[in-house]
């Protein structure tokens, strides 16, 4: 089993729906957009999502949900240039420096605290650690069953004994923003502009 994979502990029904919904709020608060698919339906809307913004490519993690999903044919039939973590790209041309302006770095993470809307990213050698940071845009497919109420929660888990430690854990809470200049809240200041969240049910 991939050691990144679901170890939240599996959540009723009841508390599944209020795990979402309080994701969604507090994704909205943070300034990020949301919308829950099935894995059946995740590939198509993330790819709609990425065509509505005018994204030319995508740099998908690699990771296992991506496949389940279908998402490299569902961004391929929409048009989008589809690029596998890691890429063989110049330094510059990953750092967002270089290439195309609207790429779009995808991310599954290893849980979401819903309570924050945050979203905890493990790098690994099939996700790396600036996906989220390099790129004009951030979209991050999240299974539902990953979803834990605090960070505090969510910390736990991510620092099990007996766990491998990742080589760097990423806390990410909507788009990247700023207020270092005037106090004037600037989106898209040290990383994405934009943030999307596709919840897997």
């Amino acid at each position: 089993m991939d050691p990144r994979a679901r170890h939240a502990e599996p959540l009723a029904a009841a508390q599944m729906s209020t795990a979402i919904a309080d994701m969604q709020a507090s994704l909205a608060r943070r300034k990020a957009t949301c919308e829950v698919a099935t894995a059946a339906t995740a590939g198509r809307a993330a790819a709609t999502w990425m065509a509505d913004m005018g994204v030319v490519r995508a740099v998908l993690a690699d990771d296992p949900v991506v496949d389940e999903v279908g998402l490299d044919a569902a961004l391929r039939a929409a048009g989008i240039d589809v690029l596998r973590w890691p890429v063989a790209l110049s330094r510059r041309e990953i750092l967002g420096l270089e290439g195309p302006d609207d790429v779009c770095g995808i991310t599954v993470p290893t849980l979401a605290v819903a309570e924050r809307g945050t979203l905890v990213l493990e790098a690994s050698q099939g996700h790396g650690r600036g996906l989220d940071v390099t790129n004009r845009h951030h979209l991050s497919l999240l299974p539902a069953d990953r979803i834990v109420e605090t960070l505090g929660q969510a910390l736990a888990r991510t620092y099990a004994p007996g766990r491998p430690i990742p080589s760097a854990v990423s806390l990410v809470s909507g788009p990247s923003r700023s207020s270092d200049i005037e106090k004037i809240s600037t989106l898209g200041a040290h990383g994405a502009l934009t943030e999307h969240v596709v919840i897997i049910t």
